[in-house]
């Protein structure tokens, strides 16, 4: 996995806080929504909301990463809420299949995805806090510092390798992990 982001974390202790569709894949939407609730309900407890819960928003269908602080100040009045949460993922490349039967040693498939978490403060109209992870399960001997370790069990001839859906799934649960272990709660 490669991290890119920043060394500190945010505030849970106060406000409320607004989680947006995540934008994702139909087939992932679900379960990664499921984990962003599961993890900020644990943090903030009730004062998250789900965006498709929340009445009387008046705010655009999807928000870009990064936005400017003129969309920052319309979410707040749009919204009323004091934090913005936003999640984007993307399967960058899905060459390998889950299963391999007799594994060639040679070629440079591999299955990539990546997960963006930012978290907005509405009031000061800024990001205080943004984190990319990008899983990735490599397929021959051409290694980069930063993807992971072949996730790859041989069983008489047979490779399995995480799919593009897993690798979203944990890049993740890194965020999440980053994010609970720089926060203050």
């Amino acid at each position: 996995m490669f991290t890119t982001g920043q060394r500190t974390g945010v505030d849970f202790s106060s406000g409320k806080w607004l989680l947006n569709e995540l934008d994702c894949p139909k087939n992932s939407k679900e379960k990664l929504t499921e984990q962003s609730l599961k993890f900020f309900k644990k943090n903030v407890s009730d004062r998250v909301t789900y965006i498709h819960d929340a009445k009387g928003l008046l705010i655009p269908r999807k928000i870009p990463l990064n936005p400017n602080s003129i969309k920052l100040k319309e979410l707040k009045d749009g919204t009323g809420f004091d934090f913005f949460i936003n999640i984007s993922t993307k399967k960058d490349k899905s060459e390998l299949s889950s299963i391999e039967l007799y594994q060639t040693e040679y070629g440079s498939e591999k299955n990539e995805a990546s997960v963006t978490l930012e978290i907005y403060d509405l009031n000061l109209q800024q990001i205080i806090y943004s984190q990319k992870v990008i899983g990735i399960t490599n397929k021959g001997n051409t290694k980069s510092m930063w993807e992971t370790q072949k996730s790859d069990k041989l069983i008489d001839n047979i490779t399995l390798y995480k799919n593009s859906d897993a690798l979203m799934t944990g890049a993740l649960k890194r965020i999440f992990k980053d994010l609970n272990k720089r926060s203050i709660k």
